[in-house]
């Protein structure tokens, strides 16, 4: 049996299976992203219950498998489940996540993907700029972290791309500025996704 290992991530999605566990899909530091089982997660009084929630940083201690892990113990660091009351910054949060999915795999490190979720989570509850722009923004950031983002002569995205991470959303904008950006992460995003997110059609119900 190989040795259990503590990774420290967050948790992109959540799904339920049979009556009392849950599957989860937990971007980390150390190992990217990685599936891991929570048995017993969902009965009640459960240890795990709160470290298994979409949007929750916590330290994971996890059995490996063959191709995925089975919990063993965790420690929660934050939970961003506020967000979740308010619709928009509910389904920007998954937007963030959906997409951090899409870029991310098992076996590359992923410290500052880590970073500028965890960043992006916090601006949402922070209220100081709108879920629009943070979306537009958090999309330009990781496509540049992953090396598919072309560089850019526009005032707020070269500001944005010349930022260290955790300031990615360290901006004031005027309505065109936001715009502008909105564009070029819509352009950006279509030159490399091959299938629309789930989450971005919830986004277009709501306007």
């Amino acid at each position: 049996m190989q040795d259990e290992l503590c990774v420290r991530g967050i948790v992109l999605s959540v799904s339920l299976l049979g009556e009392y566990d849950k599957r989860m899909v937990v971007l980390t530091e150390q190992l990217g992203k990685i599936t891991i089982f929570a048995n017993g997660a969902r009965r009640k009084n459960s240890r795990f219950a709160a470290v298994t929630q979409s949007f929750t940083l916590g330290r994971f201690h996890v059995r490996p498998g063959r191709q995925s892990y089975t919990l063993t113990g965790a420690e929660l660091e934050r939970s961003f489940l506020d967000l979740t009351p308010d619709m928009e910054r509910y389904a920007s949060a998954s937007y963030c996540c959906e997409l951090m999915d899409y870029f991310t795999r098992e076996g590359v490190g992923g410290r500052d993907e880590l970073n500028l979720l965890y960043t992006a989570f916090h601006t949402l509850l922070e209220g100081r700029l709108g879920p629009r722009v943070i979306r537009s923004a958090y999309a330009v950031k990781l496509l540049d972290v992953e090396g598919e983002m072309a560089p850019s002569e526009q005032g707020l995205a070269q500001y944005i791309l010349a930022q260290p991470i955790g300031r990615t959303f360290s901006f004031q904008a005027t309505p065109h500025a936001e715009e502008e950006l909105e564009k070029l992460a819509q352009e950006s995003l279509r030159k490399v996704l091959d299938y629309p997110l789930r989450s971005e059609e919830i986004l277009k119900s709501l306007v």
